[in-house]
């Protein structure tokens, strides 16, 4: 395996959050034992391991860290960043293309030195809640800045700090939500292997599902992108499928690192395009064995990488049960799954 590589002379992060972490078991803080108390007298749904938490039902075992992130969570004001998506709708190639797309400047995407190529993406770009639940908070404050971080959060959960600072932007991506189900079910049954997808679809349909109620989530974030597009960017997993260089720019420019004429001319946009594509990721030493986090595998986090899966899993009942409850959430936001 490659040494880490060094950022060139000058050049800004952000640096990937397993080479701070490092070996520092010894200094993990984690709020599990202070909120335990208020975690344990939460309504609870076994089946998915659902707690019901301010008017959602969320994951236990984030809960910790979502608690203590309302609590104390003080993003740096200028240059933070925040992945949010409701979770199995192209988070990891978002965390990857963030990251290759705002370290640039101190790893270059053609280098054989990436630390995509060393390190899952989820090592790069860390799970808030789920860092600060495992006792990782310390680790985050000591980022350098620009910070970049992820989120599986509502928007309507997210503290202040986040929602309302100017400094801290936030990109968003979701995809067709019957697509949701099927990734959220193949990934969830790693740790509950008798987990039917019939149990999944009926919790989804009643608002239980593993980061709130899909339709809420996703309105959310695309409420406050409409109400603020300067902060909050919209992105749809579909799109990027059949563009991705074209998201990479709009993602470029939204964080302020638009690629200079001299950059386009180089392929920096190719070169990016290409080392986080899922053909390539997926293809890693890295990527096929370990652990991010959570008792997930790696390779987990590639499954397929493709849209319309919900096809093969999915009867015509249930289709048109979960397009007619979406569409009914969704009424007057303007926003269509094609």
């Amino acid at each position: 395996m490659a040494a880490p590589s060094k950022p060139q002379h000058g050049a800004i992060g952000p640096v990937p959050f397993k080479d701070v972490i490092g070996d520092a078991m010894a200094q993990r803080s984690s709020p599990e034992e202070e909120y335990a108390g208020v975690v344990s007298s939460l309504p609870s749904y076994p089946k998915l391991r659902l707690r019901h938490y301010q008017g959602m039902w969320l994951m236990e075992y984030t809960l910790p860290g979502i608690m203590a992130i309302q609590r104390s969570f003080v993003p740096r004001r200028h240059g933070d960043v925040v992945l949010a998506s409701p979770g199995k709708c192209g988070t990891t190639w978002l965390k990857a293309l963030a990251f290759a797309v705002l370290a640039r400047g101190a790893y270059s995407p053609a280098s054989d030195r990436h630390p995509l190529l060393r390190l899952n993406p989820h090592d790069c770009v860390p799970f808030m809640e789920g860092a600060i639940s495992e006792g990782w908070g310390g680790k985050i404050d000591e980022l350098p800045s620009p910070r970049l971080m992820s989120t599986h959060m509502q928007h309507a959960a997210l503290p202040k700090s986040i929602a309302d600072e100017p400094g801290c932007k936030v990109v968003y991506i979701c995809r067709e939500p019957k697509d949701i189900l099927v990734s959220a079910w193949h990934f969830f049954r790693i740790i509950e292997p008798d987990l039917s997808f019939q149990e999944v679809f009926e919790a989804a349909c009643d608002g239980k599902f593993l980061t709130g109620a899909i339709w809420d989530h996703i309105i959310g974030y695309w409420n406050a992108c409409k109400a603020n597009p300067e902060k909050v960017l919209f992105l749809v997993y579909e799109d990027l499928l059949r563009d991705p260089a074209n998201i990479v720019r709009k993602l470029a420019d939204f964080l302020g690192q638009p690629f200079s004429s001299t950059e386009e001319e180089a392929g920096l946009v190719t070169d990016i395009v290409r080392l986080c594509s899922f053909e390539n990721l997926k293809s890693l030493e890295v990527n096929k064995m370990g652990e991010a986090s959570f008792a997930f595998p790696n390779a987990s986090y590639f499954r397929k990488g493709k849209a319309g899966d919900w096809k093969i899993h999915m009867t015509p009942e249930m289709v048109e049960c979960f397009d007619t409850i979406v569409k009914e959430k969704m009424h007057g936001s303007g926003l269509v799954f094609a």
